[in-house]
């Protein structure tokens, strides 16, 4: 009888992770990561040090400005997405489906590496 009982809730368990997420789960999921980037990209330092200053970089590593940490924070989904295509190039079936998905994955990530590397050194 228990054996029944661990497959209902086995299949049970298995029809509701097949099923897409609600579209409360995906606002929450990128309200998480947009909080999580910007943090990440220095939004506290932005607020306390960058305040009052009216350039769009300040050519110095102790401080920076909201737009920086916009901009950074915008190389950080961007990376993202070129993770993503990446990630989605490895579960392509289709020869030429994963080969576009791997050349775009590592383009866009390098193209985000290599803003990133520019924004940092006009930075110092």
């Amino acid at each position: 009888m228990e054996g029944l009982f661990i497959v209902r809730i086995f299949k049970s368990y298995n029809n509701m992770m097949l099923t897409t997420p609600s579209k409360v789960v995906w606002i929450v999921a990128v309200a998480y990561l947009t909080t999580f980037f910007a943090l990440a990209s220095g939004l506290i330092n932005a607020l306390i040090e960058g305040r009052g200053i009216n350039r769009f970089m300040i050519p110095s590593r102790s401080a920076q400005t909201i737009g920086e940490t916009v901009v950074f924070t915008l190389l950080l989904f961007m990376g993202m997405a070129g993770a993503f295509l990446l990630y989605y190039s490895g579960r392509s079936t289709n020869p030429k489906v994963q080969k576009a998905l791997l050349i775009a994955g590592f383009g866009v990530s390098g193209i985000a590496l290599l803003l990133g590397f520019i924004l940092v050194g006009v930075k110092l």
